[in-house]
């Protein structure tokens, strides 16, 4: 739903059989699973806090390109019931990292009898993960940056009655802890509280599972998601399909999900004179391969991730990449 780094929502671990039809775990009691990763990721956007993109010398482009190396640890720590049908999580959800959404979350999963599998999983409002321009709109001087705190829950309804299709409902609530929008460029009080940032977002989405070959699949799904800005320039209607392919063969796993979208605000921005319009277009991938050098309980895994929004307004094109590799150890 949200853009939690400067690039794509990127973690980097296993994304395994789990999202098939298949036991939550093993075994009862703790499960943990680490990983570290190192890659590079860059990009050209407007909101990009970056130095290099500190001051814009006019509100005609798209800001300045800028590119950083990664170094991160990420983890989740599991705890199974007895009876395997009930687990409690917290961390960096396996499912959530397939399709390349990153968050925090605590939360459980329950499998039902035919199959169907309910999550619900909350995730903290934290503002040291993100940050913005307290007014994006300042010309040939700096920008101040500010903290945004971002927090919600996410729900899903798996394999529902034993069937293949998933709905899945996420909502979330972002704010700007010193928000100036606008107050660089106007003076109409109106105008100024229509590029008010903080917002409720609330994202639907149905999807479904259709077995192509031995270990092949495909999943396509419809998004829909509303975010109600206290702007009104701000806020919009956004649509979304996807589809993942993902090839399951020994060892080796491989998802990649490809979206394209389009996203509709709903009045006029008063800096630019009208009302703003998006394409979206993304491609994400992760590999995995199990055991390399027939290590037990390693994982070793690839990611590479691009994702553009091309707007009618250029101050609102971005776009981002991030190339990455890291090792997963389960225990």
């Amino acid at each position: 739903m949200l853009k939690v780094t400067k690039c794509l929502p990127i973690v980097m671990m296993v994304a395994s059989h789990a999202l098939l039809a298949e036991p939550l775990s093993k075994e009862a009691g703790w499960g943990v699973t680490l990983s570290v990763n190192i890659g590079y990721s860059g990009g050209t956007s407007q909101f990009d806090t970056d130095d290099d993109n500190q001051i814009t010398d006019n509100l005609t482009n798209s800001g300045q390109f800028s590119g950083s190396s990664l170094t991160y640890p990420l983890g989740t720590v599991l705890y199974t019931l007895d009876n395997l049908n009930t687990q409690f999580f917290l961390g960096n959800s396996h499912d959530q990292v397939a399709i390349a959404q990153f968050q925090y979350e605590l939360g459980l999963r329950h499998q039902f009898s035919d199959d169907s599998k309910l999550t619900f999983a909350f995730f903290p409002k934290l503002s040291f993960f993100n940050e913005t321009w307290s007014d994006p709109f300042v010309e040939s001087s700096n920008r101040d940056t500010t903290d945004v705190s971002v927090g919600g829950a996410r729900i899903a309804v798996e394999r529902i009655l034993g069937s293949p299709f998933t709905f899945k409902y996420a909502v979330a609530s972002s704010s700007i802890d010193d928000e100036e929008s606008g107050q660089s460029q106007l003076m109409d009080e109106q105008e100024i509280a229509a590029l008010q940032r903080d917002s409720l977002y609330q994202k639907f989405e149905v999807e479904t599972l259709l077995p192509i070959d031995s270990g092949l699949l495909l999943k396509p799904s419809l998004q829909y998601t509303h975010r109600n800005a206290e702007g009104d320039a701000n806020s919009f209607n956004q649509y979304v399909a996807q589809v993942a392919v993902m090839l399951f063969r020994d060892r080796h796993t491989l998802i990649t999900t490809l979206g394209v979208g389009k996203r509709f605000h709903q009045q006029e921005n008063p800096i630019f004179d009208t009302t703003q319009k998006v394409d979206t277009v993304s491609i994400f991938s992760v590999y995995s391969y199990q055991r390399p050098f027939n290590w037990k309980s390693w994982d070793w895994t690839v990611m590479l991730g691009y994702s553009r929004e091309d707007a009618n307004i250029e101050f609102y094109d971005n776009d981002s990449f991030i190339v990455s590799t890291g090792m997963v150890y389960q225990f």
